[in-house]
């Protein structure tokens, strides 16, 4: 006879995974999205309508990513290569994510090592998106610039990879995909386990 769960157990599982069920729907939300855009229409990347509450989360997020995306290229801009200086919008999207994973990480702040971990998945599929406009050039760029201002186009051509855009497109999806899925597996990770054995070491040379 199969044993219910106590009520300690129920209400530490919900402790333990809350954060992980919310992102579950929230990643599947943001990689259907992008998922369309890639394979359909590259206007899905940016006319897409979220069900609330998580548009309003979808709107922070693309839009602090994007002023950190514009601010790489300023950052970057300050050595003077050119294709760093283009490179650098989507350089620090991405860095910034990591940065914080890393603090987190060594901080064993599990909940927000979670929300960096999405994070990063989104600015790897926010990336793909850009990156798989590089050809038509379609997506409207901030302040109206023209074509010519396209970042990836730009970096793709000086690469001579502009025909694998779409390869390339689609490798930084599934790259977006892997972190997705990361933060919502951090709770199976040990993070308190350095923590655990420290405290050990203290009372026994207590």
């Amino acid at each position: 006879m199969a044993l219910k769960p106590t009520k300690d157990q129920i209400w530490s599982f919900i402790k333990k995974w809350w954060l992980s069920l919310l992102l579950i729907y929230f990643s599947w939300l943001i990689l259907k999205q992008f998922w369309w855009a890639l394979e359909y229409n590259i206007f899905f990347a940016v006319n897409y309508n979220h069900p609330f509450p998580f548009s309003w989360v979808y709107f922070i997020m693309d839009n602090l990513t994007l002023i950190i995306h514009e601010a790489g290229h300023t950052l970057f801009g300050i050595f003077g290569w050119r294709f760093l200086t283009i490179l650098g919008g989507t350089l620090l999207q991405i860095l910034i994510p990591i940065l914080i994973l890393g603090y987190t990480y060594r901080a064993k702040k599990s909940k927000t090592m979670q929300l960096s971990l999405y994070w990063l998945g989104f600015s790897f599929l926010d990336t793909a998106a850009y990156c798989a406009d590089a050809n038509l050039m379609q997506l409207p760029l901030l302040g109206n610039l023209s074509k010519s201002a396209h970042d990836f186009s730009n970096m793709l051509i000086s690469l001579d990879l502009l025909p694998l855009h779409n390869e390339i497109a689609w490798g930084l999806y599934s790259m977006g995909v892997v972190f997705l899925l990361g933060a919502v597996l951090v709770p199976l990770a040990k993070l308190g386990y350095i923590e655990e054995v420290q405290s050990i070491d203290l009372d026994l040379n207590l």
